[in-house]
């Protein structure tokens, strides 16, 4: 089986026969894929008026391998989707993305993308945004691996507990690679 570095090249050399001068590469990355089943589903049972936090650890997401030699990063856009399947109670829920490439330090980077959302009890809402990232994580996404982690927080209204699932449903990077051939 040829390995995704040979693909890559040999679809480079595709390009260049066809004469193609200044190309694009797409690559889609499944980033909700490389998660843990556990983190899929964050479950949230919040006291009246008290906030409750959660955290999905850094997961590594490995990339093609020698992706940026076939050029740099030009954009990288995010895609989150989140399903929360309010049981009980009113109030807001955050998720908060965080993307490095260090584990250890991976909170004390600059949040990617943070999403709020106003919740009603026996109620299903869909939270989603699609961003283009900065410059900072652009350049992981040109690199073999980075990581991937996320804070969760509720904060109930009202004197009822908020309760519910939070559901990551998509979790996308789509990142596009402009080629000089010649």
């Amino acid at each position: 089986m040829p390995s995704m570095r040979m693909l890559l090249y040999a679809t480079t050399a595709v390009l260049s026969v066809a004469g193609c001068v200044n190309n694009r590469v797409v690559v889609d990355v499944d980033v909700r894929s490389f998660l843990r089943e556990s983190d899929l589903v964050n479950s949230y049972d919040a006291a009246p008026l008290v906030t409750t936090n959660d955290r999905i650890e850094p997961v590594q997401v490995n990339l093609v391998e020698n992706f940026g030699d076939l050029g740099g990063a030009h954009t990288v856009t995010l895609q989150i989707a989140l399903d929360y399947v309010n049981v009980t109670g009113t109030g807001t829920g955050t998720f908060t993305l965080y993307i490095g490439d260090d584990a250890a330090t991976l909170f004390m980077t600059p949040a990617v993308a943070s999403l709020q959302v106003d919740l009603q009890p026996s109620t299903t809402t869909r939270s989603e945004v699609t961003i283009p990232v900065d410059a900072r994580v652009l350049d992981l996404f040109t690199s073999q691996r980075l990581y991937v982690g996320a804070d969760l927080g509720w904060t109930p209204s009202g004197v009822e507990p908020l309760q519910g699932d939070c559901v990551i449903v998509v979790l996308n990077a789509r990142v596009e690679s402009r080629l000089s051939v010649f």
